[in-house]
């Protein structure tokens, strides 16, 4: 069984040098899809609710430049937001794939 996690408004932690977002990370044995409901999603850039984000298994992602230095003032979050690992690799179907952002993979470039 995977993980399902939910992103739901929340206070972040108050430690002065806590990161409040999610590190950098890859996936060694899971694809991991997110949909994004609502809010302000605080590590990344440019997703809109009604969003899907996938990330293959063994493909660094984390935080867009500069979110990391942006969450140091954050007290709360206001996103919400459905997060899965899947057990298998998602094949993705000719509509799935025409709904692709091409510039996703280079929003990381800052």
């Amino acid at each position: 069984m995977r993980p399902v996690n939910t992103f739901a408004p929340r206070y972040l932690d108050h430690h002065p040098a806590a990161i409040k977002v999610p590190w950098a990370h890859d996936n060694t044995e899971a694809d991991e899809v997110l949909f994004y409901v609502r809010g302000n999603f605080g590590s990344r850039k440019g997703v809109e609710p009604g969003s899907f984000t996938l990330h293959p298994q063994g493909i660094p992602h984390g935080p867009h430049p500069g979110t990391t230095l942006k969450s140091f003032a954050l007290e709360r979050t206001e996103e919400l937001a459905v997060m899965f690992d899947t057990q298998y690799p998602l094949s993705l179907t000719a509509e799935a794939l025409s709904l692709d952002d091409p510039d996703y993979p280079l929003s990381w470039l800052g």
